[in-house]
C-alpha cells in the first residue's frame, strides 16, 4: 500500500509491522483499502473474563513507529497529492539522487533545479509541504477524537462501574463496622448475662440447699420427738 510513496519517507526496517485489527463480528472487517485511523482507533477491543486480566502496571506502552498508522497518514497524503509538480515530486526527485555521491547541500539543490525545470518554485515547494502537514494534522484531529469516542466507551463505563463497586464496599465496610461495634456491645452484654445467670444459678442452688438442710433438720427434729413420745407415753 503507497510503496512508493512510502519509500520517500521511511525505510522498512523503521517502522513496526502490525497486524491489520479487526472491527466486531458484526461491523464490516478492517482491510487495506478502508483502514482509517478512526476504524483503528474504534476498533473492538478484546474483553478477556475478570480471572483472565493481566497484570497491566509494568506494560510498556512506549510509542513506536507502526506500518499501521504510517499507511494510513500517507494513504491520506496520497488522496489529497495535488496535480503538477510539488513537494512530493521534489521529494521523490531527492530520492532519486539518493544514491549519488552528494553531499545534502548539492542533492538539494540539484532536485530544486529539476523542480524549477517542471515549473516548481520555492514558496510552491514550502507552500505545499505546510499543505500536506495540514492534511496530517486532520488526520492526527480525527484520529484523537476517535481515540477519545474510544477511551469513554471502552473506559468510561468500566469508571462508572468501578466508582460504584468502591461506593458500595465503602458502605459494605462502614456496615461491617457499624455490626461490630453492635457485636461487641452484645457481646459484653452476654458477658453480663453469663455472670447474671451464675450468680442466680448459685443464689438458686444455695436457696435450695438452704431449704434441704433446714427441712432435713426439722424433719429429723420431729422425727425423733415421735419416736420419744412412742417410747414413754401410752
Amino acid at each position: 500500500m503507497f510503496k512508493n510513496l512510502k519509500s520517500l519517507f521511511v525505510k522498512d526496517d523503521e517502522v513496526k509491522p502490525v497486524e491489520t485489527p479487526q472491527n466486531d463480528v458484526n461491523q464490516e472487517p478492517i482491510t487495506e483499502e478502508n483502514i482509517t485511523a478512526e476504524s483503528v482507533a474504534t476498533a473492538e477491543v478484546y474483553q478477556p473474563a475478570a480471572e483472565e486480566v493481566p497484570d497491566m502496571s509494568n506494560v510498556d506502552v512506549t510509542g513506536e513507529v507502526s506500518e499501521k498508522f504510517m499507511n494510513i497518514l500517507l494513504g491520506a497524503i496520497n488522496k489529497n497529492n495535488q496535480e503538477g509538480f510539488d513537494y512530493i515530486e521534489f521529494k521523490q526527485s531527492l530520492q532519486s539522487l539518493s544514491k549519488m555521491d552528494m553531499d545534502e547541500q548539492t542533492k538539494i539543490q540539484s532536485a530544486f533545479a529539476m523542480a524549477k525545470t517542471m515549473g516548481a518554485t520555492k514558496p510552491k515547494l514550502i507552500e505545499t509541504a505546510n499543505y500536506y502537514l495540514g492534511i496530517l494534522a486532520k488526520e492526527s484531529e480525527k484520529f484523537s477524537a476517535a481515540v477519545s469516542s474510544q477511551m469513554s466507551k471502552q473506559v468510561g463505563s468500566k469508571q462508572t462501574r468501578q466508582k460504584d463497586i468502591a461506593l458500595s464496599i465503602q458502605n459494605k465496610t462502614k456496615q461491617i463496622e457499624e455490626l461490630s461495634k453492635q457485636i461487641e456491645t452484645l457481646k459484653v452484654d452476654l458477658e453480663k448475662t453469663n455472670k447474671a445467670i451464675a450468680s442466680s444459678e448459685v443464689k438458686v442452688i444455695k436457696t435450695k440447699n438452704d431449704f434441704q438442710s433446714t427441712y432435713a433438720l426439722l424433719k429429723q427434729k420431729i422425727h425423733k420427738d415421735i419416736e420419744l413420745i412412742e417410747k414413754y407415753t401410752s
